[in-house]
């Protein structure tokens, strides 16, 4: 398994070196602004010596002359130890004339008279800066005199040297010392997420009551929402394990009761025809108890809360209901009722086919339990509003003032002679309002009662 980084390393990676590249770039920016204005100065020296030797021509007839005094030569000594060369010559149309200096200084290109260039060169193995000025002369035919002046580099480098090592010096310290700032900042941003996974890790698995609320960032309060939420779920699904373990001990208790009475009933039996009774006897309550097991199972998948472990979908009503309606007619035929189905055509619903079909199937048993050998009618029908789901039995029906109740777990209508468990319209209101559907109990058209389940379009 790879190894994954800490929230902490990627927060100070992500923000530790984008700051080294950003006093890397500064560096290199204070390089070059040191470099241009220590240039700029020196360049500055050369152009003044270069116009004080310019200060001392002189035309001779047809001939330009300089005299340099002592004083314009102590101008080229430096501080630096830089050597200094200069040389004077001038141009005419039959060439170029030395003067005074170095004849061998290289020589400079074309210039506009009476403005200064600057041009690096290499002169005697070292390299040079060298200020070269065209001086225009009033003689006919035009002279031009070039007055050069050059200097080593060493002592601006060494300057410019000295100038950065303090500036990356100064840099360096400010980079140590933002990231201590980072580290702090990072270890007291990340200290309240440290605090809620304490306490999360300190909680056991019956402590599901909400977080503390941090004075955190927002964002560590959506998590300690989301957390909270995550809780509520699962105290939910806790409570709903615990409702249906309570439940269904409860309301499984007194038939596993009566199946062992009725066991020991036949064991006890003699006679084949008491013994046969006797096992009759025992087959119907098992077949009861079969089916109350079986109506707990679909309440608890048709919780709110609970998780099919299935995906919504689209589902086709019309198809499902028939489909269901096939394979319950040969229950309706034992007893004795008359199953039909009107198709409405395509009606479409987002939900999960097995909890529809749970749905239709209680509303379907229960007619056939409470309403024995009555016309049952299934129906299907689409709106603009959505989809109408009806079943629709001649049965004694459930007088009104009772209809409020019939949703309650276990609860039946008094006086029923129905064997059902009181469990199958309390499963179809709570699939119904999974999917945002009601349900409404009304009377049929003739007499009995009417079922109608609306699912939204």
């Amino acid at each position: 398994m790879t190894r994954r980084r800490s929230l902490r390393a990627q927060l100070l990676w992500w923000l530790l070196v984008p700051l080294g590249l950003l006093c890397l770039a500064g560096a290199t920016a204070a390089w070059f602004t040191v470099r241009n204005a220590i240039y700029a100065a020196y360049d500055k020296t050369l152009s003044a010596a270069a116009l004080d030797i310019a200060d001392h021509l002189r035309m001779v007839g047809t001939r330009p002359e300089v005299d340099l005094p002592p004083v314009a030569l102590e101008m080229l000594d430096t501080v630096d130890q830089d050597r200094v060369f200069y040389s004077v010559s001038w141009r005419s149309s039959q060439g170029d004339t030395f003067m005074t200096g170095y004849e061998d200084l290289p020589r400079p290109p074309d210039s506009v008279p009476g403005k200064a260039i600057f041009y690096d060169a290499h002169y005697r193995g070292e390299r040079v800066r060298v200020a070269a000025l065209f001086t225009a002369m009033p003689a006919s035919p035009p002279v031009t005199v070039v007055t050069q002046v050059a200097e080593t580099v060493g002592g601006r480098t060494a300057l410019i040297k000295t100038i950065l090592v303090h500036a990356l010096g100064q840099q360096l310290l400010l980079l140590l010392l933002g990231a201590a700032l980072v580290w702090f900042g990072v270890t007291r941003g990340l200290a309240p997420l440290s605090e809620v996974s304490a306490e999360v890790a300190r909680r056991t698995a019956t402590d599901l009551a909400p977080l503390p609320r941090h004075h955190g960032p927002e964002e560590l309060s959506q998590l300690v929402d989301a957390v909270d939420q995550l809780m509520t779920r699962v105290r939910d699904a806790i409570a709903l394990q615990r409702r249906f373990i309570a439940d269904a001990s409860h309301q499984l208790r007194t038939p596993l009761a009566v199946l062992r009475t009725e066991a020991e009933s036949a064991l006890r039996e003699e006679e084949p025809a008491a013994m046969r009774h006797a096992l009759a006897r025992l087959r119907d309550h098992s077949q009861a108890t079969s089916h109350l097991a079986s109506q707990l199972l679909s309440l608890a998948r048709a919780e709110p809360a609970a998780d099919t472990g299935g995906n919504v979908e689209l589902v086709d009503v019309s198809a499902l209901a028939r489909e269901t309606c096939a394979s319950l007619v040969p229950e309706a035929l034992a007893r004795g009722a008359d199953l039909g189905f009107s198709d409405g055509g395509h009606a479409l619903i987002r939900a999960q086919p097995v909890l529809v079909r749970e749905l239709l199937a209680n509303l379907i048993d229960n007619a056939l339990r409470y309403a024995p050998a009555a016309t049952i009618t299934v129906g299907v029908a689409r709106d603009a509003s959505g989809v109408l789901l009806s079943v629709e039995d001649d049965g004694p029906g459930i007088p009104p003032e009772e209809r409020s109740r019939a949703f309650e777990r276990f609860y039946r209508v008094q006086g029923t002679a129905g064997d059902g468990a009181g469990l199958g319209l309390a499963i179809v209101r709570q699939i119904a309002q999974r999917y945002g559907g009601t349900v409404t109990l009304g009377d049929a058209a003739g007499k009995g009662l009417r079922v109608e389940v609306r699912f939204p379009a």
